[in-house]
């Protein structure tokens, strides 16, 4: 995790800010990183900030965040889930589309409750976004990775009874989180060794230490100087 900020609202200026810290840290490590895609639910500002860092950037939108918000209003439509993600699998844009639209007459004959209805539309609308992925082969079409991590960070949260004190206290305390998770060592598998240590270990191929504490401490104690791998 790199680029840990809090910002005080979630409007355009202030995530400009807060994913600016990402990108200042993400080019300590690849002075020359610069993403093709990113993928975002479809928070406007969100979008953007990416695209104001990073001007050359394809937005891809989140299907999943599409499909969750038809799920939490009606788990137990299993056929309309089915269905859903059927559209998600298509191979091509065209394939998409198509998918997309016989989708859309099948959902038309049903009933459904108003607030399913809504997102349902919501889906329908927004076609042409989510086609947009086939035209970068490769990239991440959900954010289910990213989510995996921002899930443990709303358990640290909710443990922690939510932010206490001043903002930069707070960000402290959530980015000393982050550099914890970052060098823990993975859970041992079964029947075959891990590659990577940790995810420290993932990003820079190399460790100084083989106990991961000893590896923190060594990472982190460069006297204010950026560690290029």
């Amino acid at each position: 995790m790199l680029g840990v900020a809090l910002t005080e609202s979630a409007d355009d200026a202030h995530l400009l800010d807060a994913y600016g810290t990402f990108q200042a840290e993400a080019r300590q490590v690849d002075p020359a990183y610069a993403p093709q895609t990113v993928n975002t639910d479809g928070w406007t500002a969100t979008q953007n900030a990416w695209q104001m860092l990073f001007p050359v950037v394809a937005v891809i939108l989140c299907f999943l965040h599409g499909f969750l918000k038809i799920r939490d209003r009606c788990r137990k439509a299993v056929e309309l889930h089915r269905r859903v993600w059927d559209v998600y699998r298509a191979a091509t844009a065209a394939e998409f589309s198509a998918r997309m639209n016989a989708f859309q007459a099948w959902a038309a004959v049903q009933t459904w409750p108003t607030a399913v209805g809504e997102v349902l539309g919501k889906l329908w609308k927004r076609t042409s976004e989510y086609a947009r992925a086939y035209d970068h082969p490769g990239c991440r079409r959900t954010s289910n990775m990213v989510d995996r991590l921002t899930n443990r960070l709303y358990r640290v949260l909710y443990a922690h009874r939510g932010l206490h004190g001043h903002q930069g206290s707070s960000e402290r305390r959530l980015r000393g989180w982050a550099l914890l998770h970052n060098f823990c060592p993975y859970a041992r598998r079964a029947g075959r060794p891990r590659e990577f240590h940790s995810p420290a270990h993932r990003l820079n191929k190399k460790q100084y230490h083989d106990n991961w504490l000893q590896n923190l401490m060594i990472s982190a104690s460069l006297g204010g100087f950026s560690a290029r791998t």
